[in-house]
């Protein structure tokens, strides 16, 4: 292999981890650091409670089913405020809603996890907040996250905890 294409090949496995949401397993195998986008959801799969890592770290997110509906209500704690109203409601909030997945249309769209809140105080909406999540499921986890950049792993992510 000639100098040029080794340290292409060393530079690529090195940055791989970064680039492609990867993190390196105890057995030596590389591990999603969360699930690739679900082709398909549905309640009972999302339904749960749910903890914060990285920039959501702290937060949480309870999703409760409405039997016969795609969806239920949720609480929140420690949520991230929208740019509008961080002066005035701090830089986080906790909260009730509602949720739902939402199917956009197109084969090669994902389904999303919808949050409604309940304004914090009367006749006060929660803009710029972050409301509509990638969903997340492999064999082992099921993850919620802020999918910005689909070639980095997302700083914004939750993961169920065991139920």
């Amino acid at each position: 292999m000639k100098p040029p294409i080794r340290a292409a090949t060393a530079l690529f496995l090195l940055t791989w981890p970064l680039t492609a949401c990867g993190v390196s397993g105890g057995d030596g195998l590389f591990e999603r650091c969360v699930p690739k986008e679900a082709t398909t959801a549905n309640t009972a799969e999302l339904e749960g409670s749910y903890e914060g890592s990285q920039e959501a770290k702290g937060t949480r997110l309870t999703l409760t089913a409405r039997p016969g509906q795609s969806g239920g209500t949720l609480t929140v704690e420690n949520w991230p405020t929208g740019d509008s109203f961080r002066d005035e409601l701090g830089p986080s909030f906790s909260g009730t809603g509602t949720w739902e997945i939402d199917h956009p249309s197109g084969s090669a769209k994902h389904p999303l996890l919808r949050l409604q809140f309940d304004p914090p105080k009367p006749d006060m909406p929660t803009p710029h907040t972050i409301d509509l999540l990638s969903i997340g499921i492999d064999a082992k986890r099921t993850f919620i996250y802020d999918n910005k950049d689909p070639d980095t792993c997302p700083h914004f992510r939750l993961q169920l905890r065991e139920k």
